[in-house]
């Protein structure tokens, strides 16, 4: 059983819309205990159909909204929609209230199949994810849950200057969409909180994630199966799990992924920095992946390739594993608090090859000594300072 919190899309650079017809139009209270979820599937329904003159909806500052799950569906009449969230959307927090959607996803806003949305304001989205964690499979044997904001199936749509908080699992998802772009939004949930990813995204292309901010308990972005033409750029990382590409290839899955660029980020006491992992017996290929002006702070494994994802320390020899190739690192810097600051372990013979660094330099931590390299079937190349020196076969 999957839960998620928001499902979306945006495209970049869309004329600015006024805010248009308020919720409160459509029978929204906005007392934080009242229930407004017909409200808003009322103001999203005209607005989508071209009842409303404004193709856009508003959610006014000053209330709190109850919601249960709403699922925003297209294609719409208009080609350019405005969401505009200025107050407070709140889930429903207690989990038996919720129940399960299609394939076992429990979506709480999904937009689904819309091209040309704005999704913008200075609102925050509150995923009273408590319930959730507690009831987790990482902690209690049962089900997988995720509680997120989804973005299915759409095309051109921005995502901007929002702020979220506490979603059951991971906050955004972004899954079979094509040119979205999120700027300037602002996650939280605690560290302890199980799978609370940033963004994950899946199954996309030419999306991009940059002026963000993320304090979660998993990867602050995280990217499945099937993405190609992602940039994740400006955007500080703490706590969490860092920045990841995968896990993949579980189950022997064949997997393919390529061209992501993650450049200007901040990693602060983080588990993870720059990390590609994947699951023993994977096949298919990640290649074309670039962390460049990465800055660390007290992270425990700042440059991480872990091909053995998810069955350490029993893990079972097999040929297969997926590909990584055309790696870069470039200009990394900071402090590891741990003393094997860069750390790839691939899968076997040829598992890894052309990775490249430049212009290295990591040193230990308040607490740690000094800093090494460990590397397993990693074919590359180097050029100017590396430190800790490179383990990489030439």
């Amino acid at each position: 059983m999957d839960l998620v919190l928001i499902v979306f899309v945006a495209v970049l650079g869309l004329p600015w819309l006024s805010y248009g017809e308020s919720v409160m139009k459509y029978g929204a209270v906005g007392d934080g205990i009242s229930d407004d979820t017909s409200a808003f599937q009322k103001a999203w329904d005209n607005a989508c159909n071209g009842s409303s003159k404004m193709g856009s909806v508003y959610v006014p500052t000053g209330k709190v909204f109850l919601l249960n799950s709403l699922h925003f569906t297209g294609p719409c009449k208009l080609k350019t929609l405005l969401f505009t969230i200025d107050g407070e959307m709140k889930a429903q927090s207690d989990p038996k209230k919720w129940q399960k959607g299609e394939n076992g996803i429990i979506p709480w806003l999904i937009f689904d199949r819309v091209e040309g949305l704005v999704i913008s304001g200075r609102g925050l989205l509150d995923g009273q994810g408590k319930g959730w964690w507690d009831i987790h499979c990482r902690d209690h044997p049962g089900p997988v849950i995720y509680l997120i904001l989804t973005f299915s199936a759409f095309l051109n749509v921005i995502l901007k200057s929002l702020r979220f908080r506490n979603s059951a699992q991971s906050h955004v998802l972004v899954m079979g969409s094509q040119n979205v772009h999120i700027k300037g939004i602002k996650i939280k949930s605690p560290e302890v909180s199980p799978n609370t990813d940033g963004v994950h995204i899946t199954s996309s292309s030419a999306v991009s994630i940059t002026h963000s901010d993320f304090a979660t308990g998993d990867d602050c972005v995280s990217i499945g199966d099937q993405v190609h033409n992602l940039s994740v750029t400006f955007v500080n990382c703490g706590p969490g799990h860092g920045v990841s590409v995968g896990s993949l290839g579980r189950g022997g899955t064949e997997v393919a992924v390529e061209d992501i660029r993650v450049a200007h980020v901040n990693f602060t006491g983080t588990s993870n920095g720059a990390r590609i992992k994947t699951w023993p017996g994977g096949t298919g290929y990640v290649r074309g992946i670039e962390f460049f002006d990465i800055r660390f702070t007290s992270v425990q494994n700042p440059i991480i390739i872990d091909q053995f994802y998810g069955c350490a320390p029993n893990c079972v020899k097999t040929e297969k594993a997926v590909h990584i190739e055309k790696v870069k690192y470039m200009k990394m810097s900071g402090t590891s608090r741990t003393e094997v600051a860069m750390k790839l372990e691939c899968g076997g013979k040829n598992a890894c090859s052309k990775v490249f660094m430049r212009d290295i330099d990591l040193s230990p931590a308040n607490g740690i000594d000094s800093v090494s390299s460990l590397c397993t079937f990693v074919e590359g190349s180097t050029q100017g300072t590396i430190r800790p020196s490179s383990c990489l076969l030439h």
